[in-house]
């Protein structure tokens, strides 16, 4: 588990779409709430947000310091961002009771290497991004480590219930979710040339993003 790490908010007084001004000025918008708790609405420097959330996470504990509240323990919860740009544009922060277990998706973090991978006879596979943790608050994990050292072979895998066990959290995703596996590099080789030899790829279907309501 990291350490925790604090965030010193400021009150905000603008909402809606008078927030736009404070983005120009490099301020990010947030609001706090939980059980029992706010909701508050809260500002803090776009630029520290984004250092605090590349290093930290959405799985690691915080603890916010509000102007006139005692310190919250809480998690990044939601994260808006611009549809066009994808710049954070607003942070929800989830305040959490330190005493009562809770349930997180967790990144799976790749660690070690495969002599099959590192020789380009073989394409890592990974199925799974994250794993369902729970834990208390302040013991869980910022990522999974998943040792791929072990896959010598084509016939090897790692699945959920691979991953050795720990005394502060248990993962709750099926057991027999596959997270990893090894395919030979000649049939990725293959299907790249079958798609290259198509006369007419069709086209890619055009999806419009729908335009996410500002705060």
């Amino acid at each position: 588990m990291a350490d925790k790490i604090t965030l010193t908010f400021e009150q905000r007084t603008l909402t809606g779409k008078k927030v736009n001004k404070l983005r120009r000025a490099g301020i990010l918008p947030a609001t706090v709430y939980g059980k029992g708790v706010g909701p508050f609405t809260v500002q803090l420097d776009a630029r520290t947000f984004s250092g605090i959330l590349r290093h930290a996470g959405r799985t690691t504990l915080l603890e916010l310091e509000i102007p006139g509240q005692k310190p919250q323990s809480a998690f990044i919860h939601t994260l808006q961002r611009h549809p066009v740009s994808r710049a954070i544009i607003h942070a929800d922060f989830l305040v959490v009771d330190l005493l009562t277990e809770i349930t997180v998706e967790v990144p799976v973090h790749i660690v070690g290497e495969s002599d099959l991978v590192e020789r380009g006879d073989a394409i890592l596979n990974q199925v799974l991004n994250t794993l369902d943790v729970r834990a208390l608050p302040a013991d869980l994990p910022h990522a999974i480590d998943v040792d791929i050292s072990g896959l010598d072979g084509f016939d090897k895998s790692i699945r959920v219930r691979d991953i050795p066990a720990s005394d502060k959290y248990r993962i709750e995703t099926d057991e027999d979710e596959l997270v990893v596996s090894l395919t030979p590099a000649r049939e990725e080789e293959e299907e790249v040339e079958e798609v290259e030899t198509e006369e007419e790829p069709s086209e890619p279907e055009l999806v419009r993003e729908k335009r996410e309501d500002e705060e």
